[in-house]
């Protein structure tokens, strides 16, 4: 009877979990400046990284994505910014580049950065891309475990390659 209702119970979930959509992903345009194109599994969030406009997470998975856009100020060359924008991080302890590249997006220029860190006691990995627009300059910023970083990392640069200035 036990052997019935477990074979029972299996087949059903299985037959669910079959039938689940998967969302697709979708395109957001963020105050005419930016578009990026967000994975079906992230969600709206709020309160992930401070002045960011667009934020996006999964809790679960524990993989977020947030973009940061900043007016070009015209004191400071791109540069400038991309070390103002990776001094954010470097002050953290156990704080390690594990690679950094030029990259080109959609036509325009930045660079990339592929990060860990320690947040309390979790090791995590991080892709954070900066983009020299020519209305504003960027960060595109996602996160993860480190555990899961093989896994969401090749999503996580799927979604930042589209991004595109508007």
């Amino acid at each position: 009877m036990k052997t019935n209702f477990f074979s029972v119970c299996l087949i059903l979930f299985l037959t669910v979990s079959c039938n689940q959509k998967v969302q697709p992903p979708q395109t957001v345009d963020v105050k005419d400046l930016y578009s990026i194109e967000i994975p079906g599994n992230l969600a709206k969030m709020e309160d992930l990284y401070e002045g960011a406009d667009l934020q996006y997470g999964n809790t679960f998975l524990q993989t977020y994505l947030v973009v940061k856009d900043d007016p070009k100020e015209t004191n400071m060359d791109f540069n400038t910014y991309v070390a103002k924008a990776k001094a954010t991080y470097e002050k953290r302890p156990e704080y390690e580049v594990l690679k950094e590249d030029n990259v080109k997006i959609n036509g325009l220029n930045g660079k990339l950065f592929e990060l860990k860190m320690n947040q309390g006691k979790a090791v995590m990995f991080m892709i954070q891309t900066i983009i020299e627009g020519k209305k504003a300059n960027y960060q595109i910023i996602s996160w993860t475990t480190e555990k899961n970083k093989d896994w969401q990392g090749t999503e996580m640069m799927n979604a930042i390659s589209t991004f595109k200035e508007i």
